[in-house]
């Protein structure tokens, strides 16, 4: 009777947990159905309204949601919303014609950081499917781990090059599963950004740089992001971005 009793609680308690969150997701989905029909009519502006209301600044917007506000933004000349809302894309669509527009984009409005090289596209590659490469290598790591506690419990001798290799290999698995986390990229969002050579107003400007060129983030102090650009650490407002 109690286990009954405990299962009806919690059907009941999912179906309420489900009647309020429906509602949201039905609303959203009704929304980019209008925003849809609204491009498709050409109607462009009210269209970029609703695709905006249902754009969320993570890794979980619909890929078309991306390629629509990147195409309005570009036949509006905003470049640097344009190849934002591509970079976004990227993180979760990434390809090499991808990477080639915005490239050739970049170029053509003089901006810097959309270089296409091998580099860019593995990082990129990897935090899309990256999750489950580490899976596989631990796998292997710990079946290797396991012969060798074996072999140390029947007193067979290990070679000190297979010990020193299976070290190695645990630090190489450890560096790909924290590296994606540590690469991070920003868009410049305002004209006139100063980077400086500290993170502080009183800093001294090392350039004043316009709006749309993409940044690699290393690190932050207080407000401030750390950046390289040419090839130099400098410091730049987080305000002053958007994250990617």
């Amino acid at each position: 009777m109690q286990i009954l009793f405990n299962k009806k609680l919690s059907i009941f308690f999912l179906t309420t947990l489900f009647s309020f969150q429906n509602p949201v997701i039905s609303a959203s989905l009704k929304e980019l159905k209008s925003a849809d029909s609204l491009f498709a009519m050409a109607k462009y502006t009210e269209a970029e309204i609703l695709y905006k209301k249902n754009f969320q600044n993570n890794e979980k917007n619909n890929p078309n949601l991306l390629l629509k506000l990147a195409f309005l933004s570009e036949k509006r000349n905003n470049y640097t919303s344009c190849l934002y809302y591509l970079s976004k894309l990227a993180l979760t669509k990434p390809s090499r014609a991808l990477f080639e527009k915005m490239d050739n984009l970049a170029k053509e409005q003089n901006l810097t950081g959309y270089e296409f090289d091998d580099y860019n596209y593995f990082i990129i590659f990897y935090r899309r499917y990256g999750e489950y490469i580490p899976i596989l290598l631990l796998t292997l790591g710990a079946y290797i781990v396991f012969i060798m506690v074996l072999k140390t419990k029947r007193h067979e001798s290990i070679l000190w090059i297979h010990k020193v290799s299976t070290l190695v290999y645990l630090l190489i698995i450890l560096a790909m599963i924290n590296a994606p986390s540590l690469y991070r990229t920003a868009v410049i969002a305002s004209d006139n950004t100063f980077l400086r050579e500290e993170p502080s107003s009183a800093s001294g400007v090392v350039e004043v740089v316009k709006k749309g060129h993409k940044l690699t983030l290393f690190g932050s102090v207080d407000h401030w992001n750390r950046v390289i650009w040419n090839n130099k650490i400098v410091y730049i407002r987080k305000n002053d971005l958007l994250g990617i």
